[in-house]
């Protein structure tokens, strides 16, 4: 029979004092196997482990499910708490002032098929503990976490494993927060864990936020999962996949204000080359330096929806061999700033040939302060690319738009420049310029449409002002299909382009 104690602590609130009278409870409820038993409020167990659900011996009656709820108010301290020990275990923690404080480790879901461990932290109440272990024992059990309304708090100070050696889930929804160290979410760290086991995240909801400032890593040696909706996740030297495994770790971002900041570096996939990140609809990934290790494929970062966005401060990397589809994708009006170098280059250590390419434009825009891409290794199919410098080749021959002068003052190619029917190259002009804006030292072949704009601050340009568009190194060939110079002049000015294919300039000449 199960057995239900609780206790009660009633305050007379003075009405003279406060205006109003009533009466205040804080409590501490256990029910069913629980141990140690008898609670007060505070529950201090000293140096006691809270044991909750299959807290006695198997062999005896009482062995079965347990709960503690700690509420209005109640306090409870514990040296260790083991939740779901062969059987399901619930701690509650509900409301403004409530608080759970843990020394030791907090293990949810410890052993047997029939485990499950649940912790629920609502509507303003605290947990604080040394380690978290979400889901300990046995792939076929599992532990659960839910942090739920505003100001509801969750604190791992130490090692947080999520799916270590069963199923893990923790949701953090509805203005909860989470903070944590080191994080291991999909089998645990070193040679521990189990590749059967996994872990699942799930932030959700404006005002929701994780903030973990250790080691971080989705996918050790099992798969893991991180969905963003709506939230932010704050992290240091993130991590998508450590080792290899049959499903992939995966993470998203998505919904307005959904945002994953990371410092110092972001590293998506393995040496065996597997992880995904998928910035969807109103997502922003925040990033300094990144790398992307991928084989066959199985690792990228795809920016590819309206008002998706990726902002990367420091450089990117893309390691690659044997691509079946592309390391960095940038489609529909998504939106992706690298201040910093974009390369790509072979991994040093694959079982498969590289193929490439590694980069695909699809739509939206990709600006990078630099760029240095193996030869066809980019897939340049749409949207818009700026840069201050390339090294390699450029072909611009499907629908995309090279843009030169907005994010950088002008574009240097290494390289040759190829444009097709279809492409564009758009250049924006904020005066006379005896430089080229678009500097290509080898060979240079054009076609499809030529586009001078002004720019914001752009100057009024007199009779004998020259812009220099164009230089080439190599060879120049073909000539733009359609050339529009949209910079307003005088009355009685016009532009002559008689030199642009000779010397790649315009000049501003009386109006005939």
């Amino acid at each position: 029979m199960d057995k239900h104690i609780q206790y009660a602590l009633s305050t007379l609130l003075v009405a003279t004092s406060l205006g109003v009278a009533g009466t205040a409870h804080a409590y501490v409820t256990i029910t069913g196997d629980v141990s140690p038993g008898s609670p007060s409020d505070p529950w201090d167990l000293g140096s006691s482990v809270l044991r909750v659900g299959g807290a006695s011996d198997p062999w005896e009656p009482t062995f079965n499910s347990g709960e503690v709820i700690v509420a209005s108010g109640g306090q409870l301290f514990s040296a260790g708490a083991l939740v779901g020990n062969d059987r399901s275990g619930t701690v509650q923690v509900v409301g403004y002032g409530s608080k759970w404080t843990n020394s030791g480790s907090i293990q949810l879901c410890v052993k047997g098929y029939n485990g499950h461990g649940l912790l629920v932290v609502r509507n303003g109440a605290e947990v604080l503990t040394d380690d978290l272990v979400v889901g300990n024992q046995n792939s076929e059990s599992y532990g659960d976490v839910l942090v739920e309304g505003y100001d509801a708090t969750l604190t791992s100070q130490v090692n947080t494993y999520i799916g270590l050696r069963a199923r893990g889930r923790v949701d953090i929804k509805q203005g909860g927060s989470f903070f944590s160290n080191n994080v291991y979410i999909g089998g645990g760290s070193g040679a521990s864990g189990c590749s059967s086991c996994n872990g699942h995240v799930t932030v959700t909801g404006s005002a929701t936020r994780w903030v973990s400032t250790g080691e971080f890593i989705l996918g050790v040696n099992s798969q893991g999962t991180l969905d963003i909706d709506r939230a932010e996740v704050f992290t240091n030297n993130a991590r998508i996949g450590r080792a290899e495994t049959l499903s992939r770790s995966k993470a998203s971002v998505h919904g307005w204000g959904g945002t994953w900041t990371n410092q110092g570096l972001f590293r998506v996939g393995t040496v065996e080359g597997s992880g995904e990140l998928t910035i969807g609809a109103y997502g922003t990934l925040v990033t300094e330096d990144t790398e992307i290790h991928s084989e066959l494929g199985h690792a990228f970062i795809k920016v590819n929806d309206v008002y998706a966005s990726w902002l990367n401060s420091g450089d990117v990397t893309v390691f690659a061999s044997g691509n079946q589809s592309p390391s960095l994708l940038v489609g529909k009006d998504a939106f992706v700033s690298i201040d910093g170098l974009l390369r790509t280059a072979p991994k040093a250590v694959g079982l498969y040939p590289y193929l490439g390419p590694s980069v695909r434009i699809e739509d939206g825009d990709l600006i990078a302060g630099a760029m240095e891409v193996e030869e066809g290794d980019l897939d340049f199919a749409g949207g818009r690319l700026e840069t201050g410098s390339f090294v390699g080749d450029l072909a611009n021959m499907q629908s995309g738009e090279l843009s030169v002068g907005e994010a950088h003052p002008a574009t240097d190619i290494v390289g040759g420049y190829s444009q097709g029917p279809g492409a564009t190259l758009r250049i924006v002009v904020g005066g006379a310029s005896p430089s080229p804006l678009l500097q290509v030292d080898g060979d240079l072949l054009l076609d499809g449409g030529l586009e001078v704009a002004p720019a914001d601050s752009s100057v009024s340009f007199q009779v004998g002002d020259t812009i220099a568009l164009l230089g080439w190194g190599g060879d120049l060939a073909g000539t733009f299909a359609a050339v529009n110079i949209a910079v307003p002049l005088a009355p009685g000015l016009a532009w002559d382009t008689s030199a642009l294919y000779t010397s790649g300039e315009i000049t501003v000449v009386p109006a005939t």
